[in-house]
């Protein structure tokens, strides 16, 4: 059902508002261009919807009768999940080569980086020191000074005491290579080798 609400306002103090909801297509197209007659829009709303059915009806045919560029081919083929899996392993397996070549040819870490150790332009040594807060759990690096007794947690900036972080003792990395441990980190490797 088609519901039509019209409201036309010539500007010069014609108005017109009409609404049709319970009749015929054909009777509300009737009452529609005589309104429209009224305030002299000259245009034959019959030749109008003939016009836009034509237009539509042309459409639909393009779309039903043109066959499309490419036709629509399913290939069912076979797969093997071992052979594939084998592909991807095989895949990674090159790439990790190639990319740990390519690594071991290009140089771009900065000394401390391998070493632990940064050294300021005045010659001090700042050692690095990895450590686990125990008030908010941040985890992070600190570079510190030779024989420090307190770092802080870069989030909630919690005090946290100092130790070697090889019990061999001073100055020994563990297997992170960090100098120094603060709050609840400990390399277990190396504590545990140590009992």
């Amino acid at each position: 059902m088609l519901n039509v609400k019209i409201s036309i306002d010539d500007g010069k103090g014609k108005k017109a508002e009409i609404e049709i909801s319970e009749a015929d297509n054909l009777s509300k197209l009737v009452i529609i261009d005589k309104v429209f007659r009224l305030f002299g829009i000259d245009s034959d709303v019959f030749e109008m919807v003939d016009t836009y059915s034509k237009i539509g009806d042309a459409y639909s045919s393009f779309f039903n009768d043109v066959q499309p560029i490419e036709h629509e081919v399913i290939h069912k083929t076979d797969i093997d999940k071992n052979e594939i899996r084998e592909q991807l392993i095989q895949g990674l397996t090159e790439d990790k080569i190639e990319l740990e070549n390519t690594y071991k040819t290009v140089d771009d870490q900065p000394d401390f980086v391998r070493t632990g150790i940064k050294i300021r332009d005045d010659g001090t040594k700042l050692y690095r020191l990895h450590y686990k807060c125990h008030a908010c759990w941040n985890k992070g690096n600190h570079w510190v000074y030779e024989g420090s007794i307190r770092t802080w947690c870069h989030r909630c900036q919690h005090e946290l005491p100092v130790s070697p972080a090889n019990p061999i003792g001073h100055l020994t990395q563990d297997t992170f290579g960090n100098f120094y441990v603060a709050g609840d980190f400990k390399d277990r490797n190396v504590w545990n080798n140590s009992r």
